[in-house]
């Protein structure tokens, strides 16, 4: 049934695209137009624009906004600037990450975090805990509109709409525009292992948005992609999925992001497990394999080590760009050194493969 299902404020444009529809954590979204090989490979040589919006933001704001951030992440928001934007984990006392998102600074009392769409409400009802008196917590996901536009020929594009200003931002940074009488606010940051934009919208406005984009992007090669794109590419990235290769029952130790706990800052949420695991170390942990010959692997493909189970696949695809299957997968912490061989077993049968480092695909340009 999809008259309970939620849809963005590009859900026509999508379906006069012609694009495939399905649910996405309760959410009708395109996952191809076209082919998802085609539309990633378009993204890596040209450029793709994705309807995002289905990503959860909330603004925290305030006096103690700074404080209340410090606590419920495990990076440092003390580290960066104004309109700066910072990745961290959000983990439960135990450790456990609760969501992985992006902290856009404003000011020093002005944060937005960008959430994953599963953990909206769960991200909102958890930050709320902690919050004072003083400090508005506001789910504004309902008002905003997010679009990506990703790929090599993406600064030109974003410099032909919306200027210097814009197509010079460094890295995880952001700034906000008028544009034709739109508020928009764009940060430079990605999740395809290529360069690219985000535009943040008022739902009212994304459509024009939208098509102003498609249309000055399109000799350039601008074209729309799907969720099904995203996915082949976010993995050649050898990014992590929320609820698939992190969750609640994961650490930033045990998904190789370690370098997003910050140990020298007040406390923090989670921190004094963390500072366990840190030390004793852990038991399991996410590494990326290669298959060697045909196989794909799939979520849930038990990894064998000489007949011996010791992990399963958390996320698996074919690569469009390398032409074999790749994967994420979690195995215990002694087998998961870099070009080990493992077996991954797909419906019944055990296919070679290699532990390697990510990303998958190395770009000459990768900002």
């Amino acid at each position: 049934m999809t008259e309970n299902k939620k849809k963005t404020p590009l859900y026509n444009a999508h379906v006069n695209l012609g694009a495939r529809i399905n649910d996405y954590h309760d959410f009708l979204m395109p996952i191809l137009y076209d082919s998802i090989i085609s539309e990633h490979q378009n993204t890596r040589c040209n450029a793709s624009l994705f309807d995002i919006s289905h990503m959860g933001e909330i603004v925290v704001e305030g006096e103690g906004a700074t404080e209340l951030i410090q606590q419920v992440i495990t990076n440092d928001v003390s580290c960066i600037r104004n309109y700066q934007a910072l990745y961290t984990p959000i983990c439960n006392v135990d450790g456990g990450i609760l969501d992985d998102i992006i902290v856009f600074k404003f000011l020093p009392e002005k944060y937005l975090l960008v959430v994953n769409c599963i953990n909206t409400d769960r991200d909102y009802d958890w930050i709320k805990k902690f919050k004072t008196n003083a400090t508005s917590i506001c789910n504004i996901s309902e008002q905003i509109a997010l679009l990506a536009v990703q790929g090599p020929k993406s600064e030109e594009i974003i410099r032909d709409v919306y200027g210097d200003e814009c197509a010079t931002l460094p890295r995880f940074q952001f700034t906000e525009i008028t544009h034709n009488s739109i508020d928009l606010t764009i940060s430079r940051t990605g999740y395809t292992g290529e360069d690219g934009f985000e535009i943040f919208v008022n739902q009212v406005n994304c459509e024009k948005v939208w098509n102003t984009l498609l249309e000055k992007g399109k000799h350039l090669g601008l074209k729309p992609a799907g969720l099904g794109a995203r996915n082949t590419l976010r993995l050649e990235a050898g990014l992590s999925l929320y609820g698939n290769d992190i969750n609640e029952s994961t650490s930033p130790f045990e998904a190789n992001m370690g370098w997003a706990v910050k140990f020298n800052k007040p406390d923090f949420i989670g921190k004094d497990s963390l500072s366990l695991q840190r030390t004793g170390g852990i038991q399991k942990k996410l590494i990326a394999f290669k298959m060697h010959d045909k196989g794909i692997p799939r979520t849930n493909n038990e990894i064998t080590h000489d007949n011996k189970v010791i992990g399963k696949v958390t996320s698996g695809t074919f690569s469009p760009t390398l032409k074999i299957g790749i994967g994420l997968g979690s195995v215990l912490k002694f087998f998961a050194e870099p070009n080990s061989h493992i077996n991954i077993n797909i419906r019944g049968k055990s296919y070679a493969a290699t532990i390697v480092h990510t990303p998958f695909i190395k770009k000459d340009k990768q900002i």
